[in-house]
């Protein structure tokens, strides 16, 4: 079993030990940052090369959280949560990063195969082949990596994405963040905007609350979900910030249901929990009219805080009555830059 241990300012990382078979049970939910087992979806793993794995993972045949209207497939953002699973797992495994130390992911993507995300008898077992490139490494210890990963459902390709991980020592966390281990109040989470204009069932798996203005809407965190809020964070989780791009999305082509094959996120710095987020949304143009790119923003202090980039695809055959989707002006760009993390937690 992979060995987890608090080490000393100095020590070097341990060797990792051998992993286990494939696909027969989650792994440890420690290595992937989850409080809750049946949030786990990586299921085993083994090395393939010095910086190779392969890795075992499972979707259910419904989630909870993680579906699309109808349960026929799927639902793509899946792809998102199983690729921060498995950059966690691998630095912890490959690497030996120990217990108690923070991950910062800063940037995310994946594009999935609609049509190979049926859901069937069974629940989804994939294959994640993963490479890990721009190893960094300072006196044997992991600094960052980024992990590519190719996804396989039955020997034919699901999917890839790949993600940017930072390993953040917990001294260094204090003091980056300035809290002393605090975790200060989220805002009350305010009005939800109607579940159906945004792809959902549940008025308390919509995060975005209305704004005044068009395309806009403000982050509505509730840290009591179960999913979004699976354990204690001091600021918001980046699966909270992938789920508001898709939400605002949907919003923009309603009636229309979609499902976000395509994303492209940077995390650019931390959300707080106790100060507004702001949501900005607007299509772009694209070559394809039923594959329309949506671009989406969080703002805190008036700066971008995250930016992702969608392509939406609907659930089935567009309506020939349908015309395609208006779109919005982009709002002012924002030049000012800024170095900061988005905790993968």
């Amino acid at each position: 079993m992979p060995l987890i241990a608090e080490l000393g300012e100095d020590e070097a990382y341990p060797q990792p030990s051998a992993g286990y078979d494939f696909h027969e049970r989650t792994v440890s939910r420690h290595l992937v940052h989850r409080a809750t087992v049946s949030e786990v979806f990586i299921t085993g793993w083994q090395t393939a090369g010095p910086y190779d794995f392969l890795l075992g993972a499972q979707w259910p045949r419904t989630h909870g959280f993680y579906r699309l209207p109808g349960d026929d497939r799927h639902d793509p953002v899946l792809m998102a949560e199983t690729i921060r699973q498995a950059g966690l797992l691998v630095s912890h495994v490959g690497f030996g990063v120990p217990q108690g130390h923070h991950f910062a992911m800063d940037d995310l993507s994946y594009t999935v195969d609609l049509d190979r995300l049926a859901i069937g008898t069974r629940p989804a077992s994939l294959m994640l082949r993963v490479s890990c490139q721009d190893v960094r490494m300072r006196h044997r210890r992991l600094l960052s990596l980024r992990v590519e990963i190719e996804a396989e459902r039955d020997g034919q390709p699901v999917g890839h994405g790949s993600g940017q991980v930072s390993v953040i020592p917990p001294q260094t966390y204090r003091r980056l963040r300035g809290r002393d281990g605090l975790y200060p109040a989220a805002l009350l989470p305010g009005t939800p905007t109607t579940p159906a204009l945004v792809g959902r069932e549940n008025a308390a798996d919509v995060v975005l609350t209305p704004a005044r203005q068009p395309g806009s809407w403000l982050l509505r965190t509730d840290s009591r979900h179960p999913v979004l809020f699976d354990h204690p964070v001091d600021h918001v989780p980046g699966m909270l910030v992938l789920e508001a791009a898709r939400q605002a999305a949907q919003r923009l082509r309603h009636p229309e249901p979609v499902v976000p094959v395509e994303v492209v996120t940077s995390f650019d710095r931390y959300i707080e929990l106790d100060q507004p987020c702001l949501v900005r949304a607007w299509l772009e143009p694209g070559v394809d009219k039923r594959r329309v790119p949506v671009r989406v923003t969080l703002e805190q202090d008036g700066r971008t805080a995250a930016d992702c980039r969608l392509v939406t695809e609907p659930l089935a055959p567009a309506p020939a009555r349908l015309d395609p989707p208006a779109f919005l002006e982009s709002p002012p760009a924002f030049h000012e830059t800024c170095e900061g993390l988005q905790i993968a937690s």
